[in-house]
C-alpha cells in the first residue's frame, strides 16, 4: 500500500489504449482508470502513484510478452512503455 501523501505521476494514453485497459480490468487498475481525463489531441491523461504505475506496468508487460503478435500486443507494449517512462 502506498503512502497517502505520495506524489502522483501521470502519462497520456490513446483512446484505444484506455479502452483496452478497461476491458482487461487488472485488479490494480481501478484508481488509475478512474483518473482518466481527456487531453486535447493526446488522448487521455491517467494518474497514479509510483506503486500504481509499477504494478499496472507489470501486468501489462506480462500480457504483452505472452500474447500473440498483433494490434493488441502492440497496444500493450505502448501502454507499458508509457507507464515505465515516468517511473
Amino acid at each position: 500500500m502506498a503512502p497517502a501523501n505520495e506524489r502522483l505521476l501521470s502519462t497520456c494514453v490513446s483512446g484505444q489504449q484506455l479502452a483496452l485497459l478497461k476491458k482487461l480490468d487488472y485488479p490494480c487498475s481501478q484508481e488509475v482508470l478512474a483518473s482518466a481525463t481527456p487531453v486535447l489531441d493526446e488522448g487521455f491523461e491517467i494518474t497514479g502513484t509510483r506503486y500504481d504505475f509499477e504494478t499496472l506496468a507489470g501486468f501489462v508487460a506480462g500480457d504483452a510478452n505472452h500474447g500473440r503478435a498483433g494490434r493488441r500486443q502492440d497496444l500493450l507494449y505502448e501502454i507499458a512503455e508509457a507507464l515505465e517512462s515516468v517511473l
